[in-house]
């Protein structure tokens, strides 16, 4: 139960740094209008949604649990790691709209799902989204400062 607290930290630190950066990241890396990188930032999203409503229910009740958040994680990783050397806008875009949002769509049904059947019906249950949730508000906390800590150094923003 503590791994799925602990993911459910690390995704909430890592989400939020990103909704933090991204428009930064789009405009210095790619020199993109923050029209453009706002607009990127709302596809990816509307790709999340639809990948969330069609193709993730579907993938985690067919490989399971355990198996769908390894795939999300994998997902999220092959898209940190293409993001960290993206050379052009059309490999951003790729990454946006595809690997990515579909990692997301993944990851955040399988930890609540984790935690459903790693609890028995009853106050633990409600105890266990109660640890679940503050460690999603934990992570939204700490995110803020880290990204300012990190930022701190960098001379462009």
């Amino acid at each position: 139960m503590w791994v799925i607290f602990l993911l459910k930290l690390i995704t909430s630190l890592v989400f939020l740094i990103d909704d933090l950066t991204f428009l930064v990241f789009c405009e210095y890396e790619f020199k993109m209008a923050q029209q453009e990188a706002g607009l990127l930032f709302c596809v990816s999203a509307l790709f999340l949604f639809a990948f969330g409503l069609t193709i993730s229910g579907y993938l985690i009740d067919r490989l399971g649990v355990k198996y769908s958040l390894l795939l999300g994680f994998m997902c999220i990783s092959i898209s940190k790691f293409t993001l960290t050397f993206a050379e052009s806008i059309s490999q951003l875009y790729f990454v946006m709209c595809s690997i990515h949002p579909f990692g997301i769509s993944i990851i955040f049904p399988c930890l609540v799902l984790g935690v459903k059947k790693l609890s028995n019906d009853g106050p633990f249950r409600k105890l266990c989204f109660s640890i679940y949730f503050g460690f999603m508000v934990i992570g939204g906390v700490l995110g803020g400062p880290i990204v300012d800590y990190i930022r701190r150094d960098i001379g462009k923003t």
